[in-house]
């Protein structure tokens, strides 16, 4: 068969699937194994396709991997980094070393080297096999971060351990001392070349964009390349092009992410750089499990089973895939004992209780615990990854004979995967089954909330560790303000909280009101050159700016007849004085200082709500009301944090602490506006358009991160990315 049918051959199972996948409740690796089966079945001429093994690593693994890299969260890597590494070299040497010697035994034909390679082939995860179930399965912080991180180092320490037991399989000669040698120039040598090649990457990057050379689609297509050159000058350095691709790409990514808050050019580039990498991380775990469903019929074709029944081949995969798992469990089960002795939380854990785990636990704890280890177990499923190296075994050695048993090494190989999927298709949603309310709207509901709450975060990190310019400071403010006030709204939408809500709401506004009017009375005795509309007015849009609506944010509205009076002569005695001086920069002025006079209102307007909420937090005999008043407290903190870096340029950092004891009330006599007060307000107004492309951009990432998770289902994500284009198209309308 030609090479372009076969090519058009795949890409259509891998497309075919993706349709399928709407109308089946089985995974979709699952799913593309099955396709690839039935086309083998129906074109048996798609099994004698042959692609070179140093091809197929190159164009399957180093992609493969370098997308991991820019999925992988650095922090909660390194927090678990001794479990990691546990699993990662540890387990793959109790893998190589148990699996290989019981296929040796069953299989004697088999030698121990070849074996070997079979079982080193067997130690990565691939964690992308069952992201499609876990949209139904539950799995805790620690468990994916154990997943993703093991899935990202064990691949290159299989890969390593499989080229050295080919090697000895195909030259027919091992050393232990040579091995270790070989083995720790390759490991260290790849992590070297790969941290100098991503960080030459990212310099040529960041140079290429400070010289204006800003084209996305060339942007997108250098990123791509890169895992590829990576890969090809670490093997001519000799080192181990796997490690080189992991370190380079770890290197680049946390280059990427600093990066991404800076411009719209910036946020388009990583727009259309995830969505490019997750279609080609798609064709390429759906080109090899098709490939694993047509190496199936090969079990039962003579000379592809090694002279072994479709009975004997079958116990053969049992035997492999019931060693494999077993070796797995009882190491993770080791593993996360030791894990809780030490004080920290086991697997199955989302909150660090930081106390020691009790080594007395109850039974029903225990039990808890051993179906945990076991969904970490059976989640590190088989995949891709795996296939892929089997598939790179040479078909002779040095003598000219062909390798041993290849093809029923590939056979078996095959086997074992899909039965390590069926085994997390069929177990996981029991084990951990994830609990979803019934009503898409609840879902929806629920998922808009992590997903702001997500994004909020984010944008907060940003803002506080430097990673964008301080011009987008002030815009950036405004935009975490209508986040905050978006996920207010979202958290009181549910209709048990609504009504309780509102009504402390409407009882702190009341308090607001009444403040207003001590802090009105104040102002037309001490600044009764600003009228006082004009400081309801600047109140009313700084309010709103932070998230208040409608009625929340007109405060001031209800003044009283003689009030009303008093505000027109001021207003009257303010117009007149302006006709006089007819200077345009001293209605500037004083529009600048009016604004900043219910800046420093709106505070203070802010801390009475403030020590309101705080006292209802400290009342425990109502924990449901303390709990409303907390999430209030979030919001009008995050307010406070908002107007006060408005008037003091310079201290965003400032605590809560520092702020409150600034003198309140404020004196504007000792308190000088800032030369800068204008400009931020300006760049507020400039970079309004590019902050909210950046945000919304971030809060695509932050769905897709959730989606990936198991956090939101596909169908709320798919909701939640419609709700985020709309927001995209209506900016600058």
């Amino acid at each position: 068969m030609e090479v372009f049918e076969f090519v058009l051959i795949i890409l259509t199972c891998v497309v075919a699937s993706s349709v399928f996948d709407e109308f089946s409740r089985i995974s979709i690796p699952v799913l593309q194994v099955i396709i690839g089966l039935i086309v083998a079945l129906i074109l048996p001429g798609v099994q004698e396709m042959r692609i070179d093994s140093e091809l197929f690593l190159v164009l399957f693994i180093a992609p493969l991997l370098f997308n991991e890299t820019r999925e992988a969260n650095p922090a909660a890597l390194w927090k678990n980094h001794g479990s990691i590494l546990s699993l990662a070299i540890g387990l793959v040497i109790a893998i190589v070393l148990s699996v290989g010697f019981t296929l040796h035994l069953l299989v004697p034909s088999i030698p121990l080297a070849a074996a070997f390679a079979f079982a080193a082939a067997l130690g990565p995860t691939d964690a992308a096999t069952v992201t499609a179930l876990r949209s139904s399965v539950h799995l805790s912080n620690r468990q994916r971060t154990l997943l993703s991180g093991e899935s990202l180092i064990n691949d290159a320490s299989g890969v390593v351990a499989f080229q050295f037991s080919v090697a000895a399989a195909v030259t027919g000669a091992f050393s232990a001392l040579a091995a270790t040698q070989s083995f720790a120039v390759l490991f260290i040598g790849g992590i070297v070349i790969g941290l100098m090649a991503g960080t030459l990457f990212s310099l040529l990057m960041a140079i290429l964009s400070r010289m204006g050379f800003d084209d996305t689609t060339a942007h997108v297509l250098y990123e791509v390349i890169s895992p590829f050159l990576i890969y090809l000058f670490a093997e001519l350095c000799h080192v181990s092009g796997i490690l080189a691709v992991v370190a380079g790409g770890l290197v680049m990514a946390q280059t990427t992410r600093r990066d991404t808050f800076t411009s719209t050019t910036a946020a388009r580039q990583k727009l259309v750089s995830d969505n490019f990498w997750r279609i080609i991380s798609f064709l390429i775990n759906g080109t090899v499990f098709v490939l694993l469903g047509m190496q199936l019929p090969l079990a039962v074709t003579p000379g592809f089973n090694g002279g072994l029944s479709i009975f004997q081949i079958l116990g053969v995969i049992a035997t492999m895939t019931l060693i494999l798992e077993g070796v797995r469990f009882l190491w993770l089960l080791v593993l996360e004992i030791r894990h809780g002795q030490h004080g920290l939380q086991f697997c199955g854990s989302d909150v660090e209780t930081g106390t020691k785990a009790d080594t007395k636990a109850p039974a029903g704890t225990r039990t808890s615990l051993l179906t945990n280890v076991l969904v970490t177990t059976i989640a590190g499923a088989k995949g891709a990854v795996t296939l892929s190296i089997a598939l790179t075994l040479p078909y002779v050695i040095d003598s000219g004979a062909p390798f041993p048993q290849r093809e029923l090494i590939i056979t078996i190989t095959a086997g074992t995967i899909l039965a390590s999927l069926l085994l997390a298709d069929a177990l996981l949603p029991r084990l951990a089954p994830k609990t979803v309310g019934n009503s898409l709207d609840e879902r929806l509901r629920k998922g808009e909330i992590a997903v702001l709450e997500a994004t909020t975060s984010e944008l907060r990190s940003m803002m506080s560790d430097g990673r964008i310019s301080e011009k987008y400071l002030p815009a950036l403010r405004l935009t975490i303000s209508r986040y905050t006030s978006r996920l207010f709204f979202e958290r009181i939408s549910t209709p048990e909280a609504a009504r309780a809500t509102m009504q402390m709401i409407r009882e702190n506004n009341e308090l607001q009101q009444s403040r207003l009017e001590e802090l009105r009375l104040r102002h037309l005795k001490h600044h009764d050159t600003t009228p006082w509309s004009t400081i309801l007015e600047n109140l009313r849009s700084i309010r709103r700016s932070v998230g208040y609506i409608n009625s929340l944010a007109d405060i001031g509205m209800n003044a009283k007849t003689n009030n009303r009076i008093k505000i027109f002569i001021n207003e009257a005695k303010y117009a007149l004085k302006r006709l006089r001086n007819n200077s345009e920069i001293r209605q500037l002025e004083d529009n600048d200082r009016a604004y900043f006079q219910a800046c420093l209102y709106a505070i203070e307007l802010e801390y009475t709500e403030i020590d309101r909420l705080e006292e209802i937090c400290r009342d425990e005999s109502d924990p449901d009301r303390a709990a409303i008043a907390a999430n209030l407290l979030v919001d009008h903190q995050s307010a406070v944090d908002s107007i006060w870096s408005r008037v003091n340029i310079g201290q965003e950092g400032a605590g809560t602490d520092m702020q409150r004891s600034y003198s309140l009330p404020y004196n504007l006599d000792t308190h000088e506006i800032s030369p800068h007060f204008r400009q931020q307000i300006a760049d507020a107004r400039t970079y309004a358009n590019d902050v909210d492309e950046n945000a919304l951009r971030v809060e695509l990432d932050q769905i897709a991160r959730l989606q990936y998770e198991g956090i939101i289902d596909r169908e709320v994500a798919s909701h939640l990315r419609e709700n985020v284009y709309y927001l995209q198209m209506s900016i600058g309308d």
